[in-house]
């Protein structure tokens, strides 16, 4: 990582910062090694209760040190405050403090980062412009404010964004430390693939920085929702927006954590979380594009009276943690939920593979290459059999548990499982996607376990997964099929000639003469070529035997009419060659 360029005291200032960082980790360290040398001669009564109070005061410690240090830091302990797969819960739960606590920079520093972006102080530009920051993030704070009138007379309320001054620095900084921690942390948590969650985390806060990349997320999130007035999503003001200013219309709820308030207003918590779980399976399954920080600060709920049809509605905001789910894994997410819900473990276990959850040439016994069963799909090597006994053993523990059972789950027990995991499969990994959204299910997790405790997300999510996972149309899988089919059709005369020309030089060794090579492979081409195109052909049969009233006039009908009749063509064609 490149080291930026600063003053001598400000370069003074920031190796300072880095030693505060280090000497954080170090001291936490310290505590727990001094506590394993001990254990060895103190009762195991003792040394729980002493661990649970090296648990308390170390998260204090930790979470002190952010405050103070603020910046990237505060970031950090909002990231791990969701790992409840990793820390014990006295650390959870003291860092999602974190997400309420972010101390707000002086005003004074925020206004000459205003004028330098917009080119003008708030003054100029609206009709009011309050000083006291509605939020404080990690890397920047809100203020609200009343745009100057428009030409229609009407005023608009806005949120407005800023990013703190020099915070690209910090965060260049802050890295660098981290780095050095997450090196130390590989030797002693062998099983835990630190460098992937770094790198992830990285990822996502040079993400966040440019605000123009939030603007036109938040944009593409505001479009998704638009038909729906149950949700609602602030519009971008593009013309006050910069990669360091971000002005969206102001919109205004309850804080989903606020739950006294909410009963005040008439609103039902359950239905609260059933409306939180329907909006991120439509994110997820339907749109492809889900926010990635649910925490408290970043929900609102609008009593039904602020509708006029009488809806409950679910306010969003903050929009730098986004997702995009390409098309690939969208069909082995769609496979996997499906497969969880009817219990398919095999179905499951070939999900995971699919998903990339299984690392390709990654650190195991078993090699790439190595035999295995016929016909059984397998990752490095690995028949899903060998898979499968794990699936089914996390299927049994997790599945049906509701977030009042799971609480009672102590962090030892989950750790004890992901190492048992891991001792039976080394080289499965953590795609970056899923990182972003356990983060987002753990915390939806907890909002909804709060809000209705016998809650059951997967259970609550069935609906919607049945109904989005289920498999595409007939039709659309036969023209996906035959896209596949013709792609390879088309590359299969580059990839003969390049054999052939591999074989009649001296690229490859063998007993055969170039001419019997050449026939076999002819052989081989034509045999593909009448496949391929006997597969559509008998796909577009099919299908107008099976479609009650099919008529060749609809656009439909003439789609597949022309399949069927080049299909047929070209296997005539084929017998004459």
């Amino acid at each position: 990582m490149a080291s930026p360029a600063f003053p001598s005291g400000q370069a003074v200032h920031l190796r300072g910062r880095i030693f505060r960082i280090l000497w954080v980790f170090f001291r936490i360290f310290i505590s727990y090694f001094s506590l394993s040398l001990a254990s060895h001669f103190i009762s195991r009564p003792t040394k729980t209760k002493w661990m649970e109070q090296l648990h308390c005061q170390n998260a204090s410690l930790f979470f002190n040190t952010i405050l103070s240090l603020k910046g990237l830091m505060i970031k950090v302990g909002q990231f791990m405050s969701a790992r409840i797969d990793l820390l014990p819960g006295a650390y959870t739960q003291t860092l999602s403090r974190l997400q309420d606590e972010v101390p707000p920079a002086p005003f004074s520093e925020i206004r000459k980062k205003l004028i330098a972006e917009l080119g003008a102080p708030p003054e100029n530009l609206f009709l009011s412009f309050n000083e006291v920051p509605l939020a404080s993030a990690s890397l920047g704070q809100v203020h609200e404010a009343v745009l100057k009138t428009p030409e229609d007379g009407q005023s608009i309320n806005v949120a407005i964004k800023i990013q703190y001054p020099d915070i690209e620095t910090v965060v260049e900084t802050d890295l660098r430390a981290i780095a050095l921690v997450v090196r130390m942390l590989k030797k002693i948590f062998t099983h835990i693939q630190f460098d992937i969650l770094f790198r992830e985390f990285s990822r996502m806060v040079y993400r966040e920085l440019n605000y123009i990349t939030e603007a036109k997320n938040a944009e593409r999130f505001h479009k998704q929702f638009e038909g729906d007035d149950r949700f609602v999503v602030p519009r971008v003001i593009w013309g006050l927006t910069t990669e360091r200013v971000l002005t969206l219309t102001r919109v205004t709820g309850i804080k989903i954590n606020r739950f006294d308030a909410m009963q005040r207003a008439g609103i039902s918590l359950k239905e609260v979380a059933r409306l939180l779980v329907e909006s991120y399976m439509k994110q997820i399954l339907v749109y492809r594009f889900f926010h990635g920080d649910p925490h408290p600060g970043n929900l609102f709920v609008q009593p039904k009276g602020n509708d006029p049809n009488g809806k409950l509605r679910l306010v969003f905001v903050d929009f730098g943690l986004m997702q995009e789910i390409d098309e690939k894994t969208d069909r082995g997410m769609r496979r996997m939920i499906l497969a969880i819900i009817n219990r398919d473990i095999p179905a499951i276990s070939r999900a995971l593979i699919e998903l990339g959850f299984i690392v390709k040439g990654g650190r195991g016994q078993a090699a790439v290459g190595a035999p295995t069963a016929v016909g059984v799909p397998t990752a490095v090597g690995v028949p899903t059999r060998d898979i499968e006994p794990v699936v089914q053993f996390f299927m049994d523990r997790y599945r049906d548990i509701s977030p009042r059972a799971f609480r009672q789950i102590t962090i030892g027990d989950i750790t004890d499982d992901l190492k048992t995991l891991f001792s039976v499969y080394p080289f499965l990994q953590v795609p970056n996607l899923f990182i972003l959204a356990g983060r987002a299910v753990g915390m939806l997790n907890g909002l909804c376990s709060q809000l209705d405790q016998d809650v059951n997300i997967i259970e609550l999510a069935q609906p919607y997964a049945r109904k989005y996972s289920a498999q595409p149309g007939f039709m659309t899988e036969i023209f996906s099929k035959g896209k596949d089919f013709l792609r390879t059709f088309l590359s299969l005369p580059e990839t003969l000639q390049s054999v052939l020309d591999l074989g009649q030089g001296s690229g490859i060794e063998t007993h055969m003469h170039s001419e019997s090579l050449e026939r076999a492979l002819t052989r081989i081409y034509k045999l593909a070529y009448r496949t391929i195109f006997g597969a559509l052909a008998a796909a577009a049969l099919i299908y107008i035997r099976l479609t009650p009233g099919f008529d060749f006039m609809t656009p439909t009908g003439q789609v597949v009419g022309v399949l069927l009749l080049f299909s047929i063509i070209a296997l005539i064609g084929s017998l004459f060659k």
